[in-house]
């Protein structure tokens, strides 16, 4: 038996009592997400195996006897209820449930250059006048003042390799004249974010899909309110919009970091106090390599592009 150390409400186990999957539920995911998430997470068909809650009290033993019957997932909208649950074939009997290999990329908390490249100022500026809210809170600009307002990157600069790799220029429909070969600062790859939702959504925290009426959903305990909103959209033409197929990567990529069993895979603190020498604390910092790797090619990526 083995149970996942990471603060979670909501438990999947096999049939040898292992938890293979989890979140923690704030109200807002119902069974047909969990059919999505389990898509994504899962690489057997989904014909092949069942979910069914697990009826004894507390953490199980006996799961693989001891539960109800199978949950339909696809189109049943009920919310999630906090407990554990087992994963059995179709049939209830105990089922190898091979979990995908594929990790969410990982970010580190991008923050403004001080004298940005052109075209990042553009991309900021575009952001802000066509969003002028963050769009997870809702919280409005007032009289042009952006100070606690952030315009993140749906797509990390960080990986412009894979945003390379993966021709997402070629979905980009924005036609502004400056927006760069690769197309990574385009209004499309942007939403205008409070500086506290910035850093939900960069740790994979929260976020937005598409798929769903732009529902926001929160992976962890949600101090601020931000389960169960949706993304506040522009008037602007499609072509300026952020782009549903990057925010639905996004959100791919947090489902993969917040339910494989051993939970996120990056989780670094980004508070750095002043004074302190920034690039030491990271370099020194839990997974200091890859986290300081990151933000130096971030900040090499939004100069060449």
């Amino acid at each position: 038996m083995s149970r996942a150390t990471i603060r979670r409400n909501i438990h999947f186990l096999d049939g040898e009592n292992n938890e293979i999957l989890g979140f923690w539920q704030n109200g807002s995911v119902s069974w047909n997400q969990i059919a999505e998430w389990m898509h994504i997470t899962i690489t057997l068909p989904s014909v092949q195996y069942a979910v069914f809650r697990c009826l004894e009290s507390g953490s199980p033993e006996n799961p693989a006897t001891n539960h109800g019957p199978s949950i339909n997932l696809s189109g049943n909208n009920n919310a999630v209820h906090p407990g554990y649950f087992v994963v059995l074939s179709a049939n209830g009997e105990p089922l190898d449930i091979p979990i995908t290999e594929e990790t969410a990329v990982p970010r580190s908390l991008s923050y403004s250059l001080s004298s940005p490249d052109p075209r990042v100022a553009a991309f900021r500026d575009r952001v802000r006048e066509r969003d002028n809210c963050c769009v997870v809170t809702g919280t409005r600009v007032l009289f042009q003042e952006y100070s606690g307002f952030q315009a993140a990157h749906i797509f990390p600069v960080a990986h412009l390799d894979l945003w390379r790799s993966g021709q997402w220029s070629q979905r980009i429909e924005d036609d502004f004249h400056d927006v760069g070969e690769s197309k990574i600062h385009s209004v499309q790859n942007g939403i205008l974010l409070a500086s506290h939702v910035h850093a939900y959504f960069d740790k994979y925290m929260i976020a937005i899909n598409p798929d769903d009426g732009y529902k926001v959903t929160c992976f962890t305990p949600d101090t601020w309110g931000f389960d169960g909103r949706f993304m506040v959209q522009s008037n602007y033409p499609q072509r300026y919009r952020p782009l549903r197929s990057l925010l639905k990567y996004h959100f791919r990529m947090a489902v993969l970091c917040n339910m494989k069993a051993r939970g996120p895979e990056y989780d670094w603190d980004e508070d750095i106090p002043p004074g302190m020498d920034p690039v030491a604390e990271i370099s020194n910092s839990k997974e200091g390599k890859l986290r300081f790797e990151l933000v130096m090619a971030e900040r090499l990526n939004s100069l060449l592009e």
